[in-house]
């Protein structure tokens, strides 16, 4: 009986997205791919580049079940050869070892095809290569070549050492991911865009924009996210670098809400002389590009402000320029960024938007 030689453990690379831009990239963009696929059925929860590139779980505050996946990219092909040279395949077996929760999935993600290549001999003794590629959108690796699986249980063998007939590769996938390395960030703007106009059907273009700004700015926030020991509390592993689906469906809902008026309406509005009128219009441009460069942020002071409006209405003695200035006065924190002209071209947008809901 062969002696089962165990080498040294194999360690989950958590960190291994942080070595290559352009595949941390196309990991924020997958993740919302994934976000928007599975938006109707799944009340999904996603953690970034913390137990794996990406892992998804069945729920957001209890989760049972979790699948775990890779995401490698490449201009023309990967082979399984490499899958196993650089421990990808034996990192993702890994995780059948953490008894937490129920393992989904283990997927290798790719933006091309996997290879496999197969060196055999005929009867003859002659020497033969048989190569395919796999770019279906989704292929179990039990559907791989009898060789391939043999070359892959063996590795993970290996590493882990046990016996090759006791390496399950049942959960193991191939995935090939729509994306593509120049155009990833496009494409999935594209599919956001299409998913929010089947829902809301006469939503605006820049609201499409805002809504996925602010999902990409959100998850790359929380991919970068570094500080985080290894075995964190799962509650702060969710804080930290989780999506979940009630994130995605909060920050639909907060966009449906901000919509900014024509500057020629604000001034009507507010009523102000030539002399702010400049002030103003110069607070306006800046309030545009903060809609639109800014999401997150923007949102953020728009609903602190949107807040302060609904809990003190305007009375019917004070003018529009009394009442912005008493919402700005009202704020717990005066910020250097946003002056009170900003606050009440802000104001003033908002109650523009409340008066036409209103109607």
């Amino acid at each position: 009986m062969k002696e089962i030689v165990k080498k040294a453990p194999v360690l989950i690379d958590t960190k291994g997205g942080s070595l290559s831009y352009n595949r941390t990239d196309m990991q924020i963009s997958q993740t919302l791919h994934m976000a928007i696929e599975l938006y109707p059925n799944l009340n999904y929860l996603f953690i970034l580049d913390h137990y794996d590139d990406i892992a998804l779980f069945d729920n957001d505050v209890s989760p049972e079940t979790v699948s775990y996946y890779q995401v490698k990219t490449n201009e023309e092909s990967i082979s399984i050869d490499t899958a196993i040279s650089k421990e990808w395949t034996a990192k993702l077996y890994e995780h059948l070892s953490n008894p937490e929760w129920i393992v989904n999935e283990l997927g290798l993600i790719t933006n091309c095809p996997l290879k496999i290549v197969i060196h055999y001999k005929d009867d003859a003794g002659k020497k033969h290569t048989q190569e395919k590629n796999y770019t279906a959108e989704k292929t179990a690796f039990t559907l791989f070549n009898e060789t391939a699986i043999k070359r892959i249980k063996e590795d993970i063998a290996n590493r882990k050492g046990i016996a090759v007939d006791d390496v399950d590769l049942s959960k193991f996938v191939h995935m090939r991911t729509t994306l593509s390395i120049p155009k990833h960030r496009e494409i999935v703007e594209q599919e956001m865009g299409s998913f929010l106009q089947q829902q809301y059907p006469k939503i605006t273009v820049d609201s499409v924009k805002t809504i996925y700004c602010t999902m990409m700015d959100l998850l790359t926030k929380r991919q970068s996210y570094e500080l985080l020991d290894k075995d964190a509390p799962f509650s702060v592993v969710r804080s930290k670098k989780g999506m979940s689906k009630s994130d995605f469906t909060r920050v639909i809902d907060e966009a449906m809400l901000i919509s900014i008026p024509p500057f020629e309406e604000i001034l009507y509005c507010i009523g102000y002389d030539d002399e702010c009128k400049n002030k103003a219009a110069y607070e306006y441009t800046r309030l545009l590009a903060d809609f639109h460069s800014k999401p997150e942020s923007f949102t953020s002071i728009f609903l602190k402000t949107r807040k302060l409006c609904l809990g003190n209405t305007q009375t019917d003695n004070e003018t529009m320029q009394e009442y912005c200035h008493r919402i700005y006065s009202l704020l717990p924190a005066k910020s250097p960024i946003y002056n009170e002209t900003y606050i009440s071209v802000l104001t003033a947008s908002i109650q523009i938007n409340e008066w036409r809901r209103a109607q």
